[in-house]
């Protein structure tokens, strides 16, 4: 059994992970966010739309956003089910990693923005899975229930769970939607 193995080697064996590119184009309007960028991930693929996949996150507004607002659209990424989430690393990368305690320094330093310059994505790579989002059509996002998968754009209205064609989310709509405290079409 998987048990055994564990106890036995001290190992855990995993299939690769497929990969998911999820693609960001275009200027984020003024007062979205990196949580609001995640939220509407989120609510196009699903909590479990990244199940088994490795997100890579790429286009002009995510390499605009900073290392916390990076930081949060990757740890989010278990969100959606996936296994992990990146950004390849670029300036703003080495920028936030300048003079940090245990980054390398002098010439050490230079070897290793030279060596994470090449921790990208080939232009020609295929992956599994590709997601593309316009920029310019996100809003702020919230969260209408009890979990990331259950947000809307923050002119949107609160659904209603008889529109859920799947049984398991027709009921956990009604008892978010019942434990907020709200009813749906709400605003």
């Amino acid at each position: 059994s998987e048990v055994e193995h564990v106890m036995a080697t001290q190992t855990l064996s995993l299939k690769p992970f497929k990969t998911m590119a999820v693609n960001i184009e275009g200027e984020l309007p003024k007062g979205v966010t990196a949580k609001d960028i995640i939220l509407a991930i989120i609510a196009k693929i699903g909590t479990g739309g990244g199940q088994g996949h490795v997100i890579e996150y790429r286009g002009e507004a995510i390499k605009k956003l900073s290392m916390d607002a990076r930081m949060t659209i990757c740890n989010m990424s278990i969100e959606a089910g996936a296994r992990a989430g990146m950004i390849a690393p670029d300036e703003v990368t080495f920028e936030y990693l300048k003079g940090r305690p245990h980054a390398p320094e002098g010439e050490m330093w230079d070897k290793a923005i030279e060596y994470w310059k090449t921790l990208k994505t080939d232009d020609d790579a295929v992956f599994d899975k590709e997601v593309t989002i316009k920029a310019e059509d996100l809003e702020p996002y919230v969260t209408w229930g009890t979990n990331p998968g259950q947000g809307i754009k923050i002119s949107g209205v609160v659904p209603d769970p008889a529109s859920f064609n799947d049984e398991t989310e027709r009921t956990a709509a009604e008892r978010a939607i019942a434990y907020m405290g709200l009813t749906p079409g709400m605003r």
